[in-house]
């Protein structure tokens, strides 16, 4: 255990003591004259000497120890219990080239672990690819406050979640040889795209267009369904076009529960603008309706209404804006990536914040003691000799 001033620059205070030291030494009691026939012996010309004396001695001690007392309050003492060296715990990230991550931790005593369910020992078997930013969270919230996190990661890594990971230890970010490769992307299954009309069939070959220039980019194949607006939707349906303006609670049901539509002539829908006219006038907005998403068309889907269907571009930006936002990346370059310290957060805990214990109502205890005394003190008057 030690003793430290968390605000050293209180002793200043103590310049304070010159104050009732000058006033006990200026204040003195009026002496009483008395007459003796002897002092016509002394010579005139011996004159007495003079002493320091201080006026009421106690109450200057009581003073002082007063002030003192303040000045020490002031500078804040604590003492420290003497905290144990903080522990450490290592994760090997997948991916992480062996010989690499040996020679990183040449010459520590640190027991090493997967960064993979169940943490095991990285002298098993690597895991396959991990979900990496949901485990750095669970080894942060096993790990006790007292241990420091190392974390070796290879130059690319995967399995994340989009968002920077913030811990509550301060963590020690070693990029090592190696790259973590995502998981091979499932065979894509045709994506439905329902397209529901009426007597007017005219917006017909501007979305069987659009889908021949999604089929021939390479992505998930979309497979057109068409029919009239009586046929039910199929049940693996993903997107519809509904071509007429009044849209029935079957079809505002299905987009609330997570359906993207386009809808024509909806006149002054809500959303983001898409897409403007010559006249900067916006003819289709964007947005989420329930946990669905709607393309809305001010009017029908033909050049007159919508310009925009004779761009090259129009196929590629109907389907952003059915798709909606872009998933979030799931693979970065490891030095981009490296978690941040949540407020407060510090190696091996901050054991000093936790095992620091001011005196600081202790002292003010004191102080109002001592003051009351002095109080008491001040105000008893000694009575006079003589």
């Amino acid at each position: 255990m030690s003793f430290v001033l968390l605000a050293p620059f209180g002793l200043f205070a103590l310049a304070a003591l010159a104050l009732p030291l000058a006033i006990h030494l200026i204040r003195k009691p009026d002496p009483a004259s008395l007459e003796f026939a002897a002092l016509r012996w002394i010579s005139p010309r011996q004159r007495p000497q003079r002493r320091w004396w201080f006026e009421r001695p106690w109450l200057l001690l009581l003073r002082l120890v007063l002030l003192g007392a303040i000045a020490l309050l002031l500078a804040r003492p604590a003492w420290i219990d003497e905290a144990p060296a903080a522990r450490a715990r290592a994760f090997v990230a997948p991916g992480a080239d062996r010989a690499a991550v040996h020679a990183a931790m040449d010459g520590r005593d640190v027991e090493l672990h997967w960064l993979a369910a169940g943490f095991p020992s990285f002298e098993a078997a690597p895991p396959a690819l991990v979900p990496l930013a949901s485990l750095l969270r669970e080894a942060d919230a096993q790990a006790p406050p007292d241990v420091h996190l190392t974390v070796m990661v290879p130059r690319d890594l995967a399995g994340l979640d989009g968002e920077r990971v913030a811990l509550s230890h301060a963590v020690e970010w070693i990029v090592v040889a190696g790259t973590m490769r995502p998981a091979p992307a499932p065979t894509a299954s045709p994506l439905r795209f329902a397209v529901r009309h009426g007597a007017d069939t005219a917006a017909l070959p501007y979305l069987r267009a659009a889908v021949a220039a999604w089929n021939g980019q390479g992505d998930a194949p979309v497979q057109l369904d068409e029919g009239n607006l009586g046929e039910p939707l199929p049940a693996d349906t993903r997107w519809l076009a509904w071509l007429a303006p009044e849209v029935p609670q079957a079809v505002a049901t299905w987009i609330a529960a997570g359906g993207h539509a386009v809808l024509v002539q909806q006149g002054e829908s809500s959303g983001e603008p898409l897409w403007r006219d010559a006249r900067g006038v916006v003819v289709a907005r964007s947005g989420a309706r329930g946990r669905g998403r709607v393309v809305a068309l001010r009017g029908a889907l033909a050049p007159a209404d919508l310009p925009q269907v004779l761009d090259a571009t129009f196929p590629q930006r109907l389907r952003d804006a059915l798709e909606g936002d872009a998933p979030a990346p799931s693979l970065a370059a490891a030095v981009d990536v490296a978690p941040i310290a949540q407020a407060g957060a510090a190696a091996g805990g901050d054991l000093g914040a936790r095992r620091r214990h001011p005196l600081d109502a202790r002292l003010g205890l004191l102080v109002a003691l001592l003051f009351l005394f002095e109080r008491v003190l001040a105000g008893h008057r000694p009575a006079a000799r003589g």
